[in-house]
């Protein structure tokens, strides 16, 4: 089911616990469409940079600034996760950190990435899962944080809210799925920082 429009940060709320009412209004506007007994999970995901939470481009201008202004540093990304069962109180939120550390690319590998069109729309400017991957010269914390969604920290929460057995592991989830990619720089093995 498609999330309702981005809503903005809360004003004058840290950024973990904003990013964690962001989640729940997800979830309570969901829940309002779905029968009564129904389990909800919805996440938010920022990206706190040197001056601060970023949001989502767009524009390519505001996606090539707001790389520029992680090229090269640590930024922090944050992922909320809320889960509720409709028609009762069970609810449940929780944020998950990540540290990510980017390299310095070059002005061309931005040209071509904001180009690319997957920076719009992306927290941060960019998907790790994806051509943003090659900007990454290490993540310190769970990668499945900077993607969206902590699963573990979701499997917890649906566990606390009542969600019935038998829910899968945290050791169940492979966080290293292979895949196939098409670099738009070279491969660079990545360090912890």
């Amino acid at each position: 089911m498609e999330p309702p429009e981005d809503v903005s940060l809360p004003a004058g709320v840290s950024a973990e616990l904003a990013v964690q009412l962001v989640a729940r209004q997800k979830a309570v506007a969901v829940s309002k469409l779905v029968p009564a007994g129904t389990y909800v999970l919805s996440a938010d995901t920022i990206v706190v940079g040197p001056r601060g939470p970023l949001g989502k481009p767009r524009t390519p201008e505001m996606a090539r600034e707001m790389l520029n202004d992680l090229r090269g540093k640590r930024h922090t990304v944050l992922t909320g996760v809320c889960a509720m069962c409709t028609e009762s109180d069970h609810e449940a939120l929780g944020v998950s950190r990540s540290a990510v550390k980017f390299c310095d690319f070059t002005d061309d590998a931005l040209d071509m990435y904001v180009a690319s069109g997957e920076p719009l729309d992306r927290a941060g400017a960019y998907a790790i899962q994806g051509g943003g991957s090659d900007f990454v010269e290490a993540v310190a914390g769970r990668i499945d944080t900077v993607i969206g969604l902590d699963v573990g920290l979701a499997l917890r929460l649906l566990g606390e809210i009542g969600y019935p057995d038998p829910l899968p592991r945290t050791t169940d989830i492979m966080l290293t799925a292979s895949r196939q990619r098409r670099p738009l720089a070279p491969l660079r093995t990545a360090t912890r920082v």
